[in-house]
């Protein structure tokens, strides 16, 4: 459940970014909407932003969707393994 909130929040920091530079929906421009993008995209999306060739955003936002992307398989592959292992050791207690 803490993975799908993950997720969400992700899709939507990045959804922000847009909404929030361009000012749509009667919203105030603001130069820090990706704050919570690049936290979210965290402990890879600061280092490798800053490797960007240019200032392009959409390469920029593309990277942070695919550094979010990983720390949520991340998060997948690392609680299978828990359950596997937990699974095993109940084998060989019981």
């Amino acid at each position: 459940m803490l993975l799908q909130a993950y997720g969400v929040a992700g899709v939507l920091s990045l959804l922000i970014i847009p909404v929030s530079a361009k000012g749509w929906f009667g919203s105030e421009p603001d130069p820090l909407a990706a704050v919570f993008a690049i936290v979210l995209a965290s402990p890879w999306g600061l280092p490798l932003l800053g490797m960007l060739p240019g200032n392009s955003p959409w390469l920029a936002g593309i990277l942070l969707a695919a550094c979010m992307s990983f720390n949520l398989m991340l998060g997948i592959w690392l609680l299978r393994w828990l359950r596997r292992r937990a699974e095993r050791s109940k084998d060989r207690a019981g």
